[in-house]
């Protein structure tokens, strides 16, 4: 038997046919992070500005080439347990060689510039908010996953330096941050994000990336995420438990006022 659900976000109806044991929450947690696919490429306030103005138009116009990007959503929605505890997966690394990282991270900065995000792999490495230009959000999971499922959906980022709009529904659903994505391994494994307010910071962030690159290699930081990459860090054996075959580690009683990103490891 087929599971048909629907779902409105704002103009747009979206519907999934579904033969999966999947539950109809599910099915309607699926496409409501389709919905938020979509308005990080086209915003919010463009989606509802089109259909207000044509109610028949179709959106395929504007998503031409985002194909592979939705389907790869879908996919890992599937397998990837980020979705379902609401959680994005950071790297097990020592405290020392994170902080590291961070400060860094904190170093290398510009009028304008955001958040600074280092990934490997699709794992957090690390991740900064400059709160001098936005201090009372917080980036939410969700906003993270459509970025992360970008990088993966889109091999058109490898190439080299790439300054790209993105719209972080969760965060700003009616306007865009310019985002600077690059690769610092031959191997594409590890990626630096650098979003910025300011579509013309192009040169002055890529001067930001040189500086934390430069300081990544000179502090052994590079092949020290290397190495956490290529070994189980998070072993069971860490937990004490008896013929546990995996596990999961997401921390709950962080208050919500502290405005700490939700993370997980396994």
């Amino acid at each position: 038997d087929y599971k048909v659900v629907f779902s409105q976000q704002g103009p747009l109806v979206l519907v999934s046919v579904s033969r999966s044991r999947q539950s109809e929450e599910q099915l309607r947690r699926e496409l409501l992070y389709v919905y938020y696919q979509i308005i990080s490429m086209l915003t919010q306030v463009t989606v509802t500005r089109i259909f207000e103005r044509k109610k028949n138009y179709d959106l395929r116009r504007l998503l031409a080439g985002s194909e592979k990007i939705l389907d790869n959503l879908l996919r890992h929605m599937d397998s990837d347990p980020s979705f379902l505890l609401g959680a994005v997966q950071c790297l097990p690394l020592a405290a020392s060689l994170r902080d590291g990282v961070s400060q860094l991270l904190q170093k290398a900065v510009t009028p304008n510039l955001v958040f600074s995000i280092l990934v490997a792999k699709g794992q957090l490495v690390a991740i900064v908010q400059e709160r001098a230009v936005i201090d009372d959000s917080r980036l939410d999971p969700v906003d993270l996953h459509l970025l992360f499922n970008l990088l993966a959906g889109s091999s058109s980022f490898q190439a080299g330096e790439v300054w790209t709009p993105i719209c972080l529904p969760r965060l700003y659903p009616d306007s865009y941050f310019y985002a600077y994505i690059s690769y610092l391994d031959p191997a594409c494994t590890l990626c630096l994000l650098l979003i910025s307010t300011d579509k013309t910071a192009f040169y002055s962030v890529s001067a930001c990336k040189r500086r934390i690159e430069e300081g990544l290699r000179a502090q052994g930081l590079l092949q020290a995420i290397d190495a956490a990459l290529r070994s189980n860090a998070a072993s069971t054996s860490h937990v004490g438990v008896s013929d546990l075959w995996h596990f999961m580690y997401k921390p709950l009683d962080i208050p919500d006022n502290h405005k700490q990103l939700t993370q997980y490891t396994r």
